[in-house]
């Protein structure tokens, strides 16, 4: 099967991309990377995220821990609008979806305070957040189906914002050590 050129083109650039991101680190902080992505379960998605996000090659733990925290409540905050447009259109999937919506508002809350303990250096309370964020991410079942996809989009959504706060704490824990 011959792939368009413009697929291949998109996949080689995503590829080049992240070889160059990831040459931009230097090899400490690469292992670094891999020794916290390697405590989550998904390592591709967790340092594709770290690696995207650090602007230094020899990033501090505190580096690592406010690209997680700041990545985290973009991701939830990208979210909750995401179900909000689902919502304008949503049929008998309302009710569902308006539970996601609920719970995405407690997780985009939650990493908004964590960024605001990682301010004030307050990083037990960070660790905090992980129970409300996983309490939050449990309120969005994902059971039902979304109207133009086959597979509900929030199973996924779901699942990175669940290694997104397993990163926090491991960085967290990093941080506060």
């Amino acid at each position: 099967m011959k792939l368009p050129s413009n697929i291949l083109s998109t996949v080689l650039a995503i590829t080049l991309a992240f070889s160059v991101a990831e040459a931009f680190l230097n090899g400490k902080t690469q292992q670094m990377v891999n020794g916290i992505c390697k405590q989550t379960t998904d390592t591709k998605f967790c340092n594709g995220v770290l690696v995207k996000n650090l602007v230094t090659p020899t990033p501090s733990n505190k580096d690592l821990m406010n690209v997680t925290l700041r990545e985290a409540e973009r991701f939830s905050a990208n979210t909750y609008f995401f179900i909000s447009t689902l919502l304008r259109d949503a049929g008998d999937e309302r009710e569902d979806l308006q539970m996601c919506a609920d719970a995405y508002s407690i997780v985009n809350l939650a990493f908004t305070n964590a960024i605001s303990f990682f301010n004030q250096a307050y990083y037990s309370k960070i660790v905090k957040v992980k129970n409300k964020v996983s309490t939050a991410v449990g309120i969005c079942k994902t059971d039902f189906t979304v109207p133009g996809y086959e597979i509900n989009p929030l199973i996924e959504k779901n699942r990175q914002t669940i290694i997104l706060v397993s990163m926090e704490n491991i960085v967290c824990h990093m941080v506060s050590s």
